[in-house]
């Protein structure tokens, strides 16, 4: 009886350095060392750090989002500010003259008649620039919108004088044939030159030859000189 009990405690020995080895080599491949209770609370933390890593992740990518939808809008709205400014500053340069401009209108074509004696002294357009201006008032009155003497474009500050035997359109001589091109209404353009006792007549009336033709688009070109106001100052 007595010997049956120590085998019973050497067995429970033995069993019990088996269980504990088994314990600790478990723990040592799967649990690097930990519980299972410490390896569970290790990964609650893991999953809890990416969890919370995740949560930032997607509040900084929606902050961002924001920001780049306040960015496309701020762009969009200086985008039209600029695109009405520049729509704004194109009109000005075209009806300043500073810009090409082209569309239907009106081309007239002024030349001194043939020198054959048959008009007695010999005619010259360039001295009769007055007669020029008198039609670019026409075309004016006609609602012309951009005008041109053999490509100089006219503005308000242009001036047409004799020069010589020459005529002076922006201080540049100009001579005969005079082409004048005009962008504008066409049938009220070439109705206003033609009309009885009008212009056109006067100008063939005195022997000059003259043509006028309607056209569906014409260029008219830029004003190439400088303008400078000395005593002209803006008022805010």
């Amino acid at each position: 009886m007595k010997t049956d009990k120590i085998w019973i405690g050497i067995a429970s020995i033995i069993l019990g350095i088996f269980i504990a080895f088994q314990m600790k080599f478990i723990q040592g491949t799967y649990l690097n060392g930990s519980t299972p209770t410490q390896k569970t609370t290790e990964i609650l933390n893991e999953m809890a750090a990416v969890k919370a890593e995740k949560e930032a992740l997607i509040e900084e990518v929606e902050n961002l989002e924001k920001q780049l939808e306040d960015i496309q809008g701020s762009a969009s709205e200086e985008s039209a500010i600029v695109k009405n400014l520049t729509d704004e500053l194109n009109k000005f340069k075209a009806f300043s003259g500073r810009t090409k401009v082209a569309g239907q209108g009106i081309l007239v074509t002024i030349d001194n008649p043939p020198t054959d004696g048959s008009y007695g002294l010999e005619l010259n357009i360039a001295y009769d620039y007055k007669l020029i201006l008198e039609l670019l008032n026409e075309l004016n009155s006609a609602g012309s919108e951009a005008i041109a003497i053999n490509e100089q474009r006219v503005i308000n500050s242009t001036e047409v004088r004799l020069a010589g035997s020459q005529m002076n359109v922006n201080t540049i001589p100009v001579s005969p044939p005079f082409v004048i091109k005009a962008i504008g209404n066409s049938k009220t353009m070439d109705g206003a030159l033609n009309l009885r006792f009008g212009i056109i007549e006067s100008l063939r009336e005195k022997g000059y030859y003259v043509e006028v033709k309607t056209v569906e688009n014409i260029e008219v070109p830029a004003f190439n000189g400088t303008l400078k106001f000395k005593y002209a100052n803006t008022i805010k």
